[in-house]
């Protein structure tokens, strides 16, 4: 019990300084700069709705990390240029079993589930120097373990909206391990039709944080933010 709450205590101290967001521009789209100054070189420009990470602010700059064309980068942006996830509606927590949490609020049901992890499922590439620490699962880079076995993974993420049921494709969950449940954050944007999952899983060197982006019934994006 110490243990989990230790871990939630950090998941929500970590949000007051550092969270999920989106783009959020009267213009449509936001520049990226190299520096925190209007002078700044621009590297790049994100269009509305593009997930990003807020690392902290400098001022009236955000420090930024974000995915575009599967490369990882970095940069600054106005502070007024993002929306926090958080901000959004929250769905709240209903109920919660050892592998299940279950989120209502009027017709939408999400449920989201953990399983064993199956070693006999997948591959593993070692590293060369360190024979007993695993580099690769599948061939990829996993998040949850720095190195060591996974025990458990995610099952499922099903969203139901009345009679619609919505499911959230394996390949979203692709790579994450030792799901943390209990820091499940789901936020809804109604007039979009969007739904945000955030989730802090595992722990020590291992940690990594996750957001999910449903846009009408179809899983669009995902973000990974770790190292901290």
């Amino acid at each position: 019990m110490k243990h989990l709450l230790l871990i939630t205590s950090l998941f929500f101290c970590r949000f007051s300084f550092a969270q999920f967001a989106i783009i959020s521009d009267k213009d449509g789209f936001t520049n990226v700069r190299s520096d925190a100054k209007k002078e700044g070189k621009l590297v790049d420009s994100l269009i509305n709705g593009h997930l990003i990470y807020i690392l902290e602010k400098r001022g009236n700059w955000s420090v930024i990390e974000y995915l575009k064309r599967n490369k990882e980068l970095n940069g600054f942006i106005y502070f007024d240029r993002h929306k926090l996830l958080s901000d959004y509606s929250v769905i709240p927590l209903k109920t919660r079993t050892d592998s299940s949490v279950k989120f209502v609020r009027d017709s939408i049901e999400i449920i989201v589930t953990q399983k064993p992890f199956q070693k006999n499922k997948h591959k593993f590439k070692y590293y060369r120097e360190a024979p007993d620490q695993i580099e690769l699962i599948d061939n990829e880079h996993y998040w949850g373990k720095d190195g060591g076995m996974p025990t458990t993974e995610y099952g499922s993420i099903r969203i139901k909206i009345g009679r619609k049921l919505i499911i959230v494709p394996k390949s979203a969950m692709r790579n994450f391990y030792q799901p943390n449940l209990d820091t499940i954050e789901i936020n809804y944007d109604k007039e979009k039709n969007i739904f945000y999952i955030q989730s802090m899983n595992s722990d020590a060197a291992g940690s990594y944080m996750v957001a999910w982006k449903i846009e009408k019934g179809v899983y669009k994006d995902r973000l990974i933010a770790y190292g901290f």
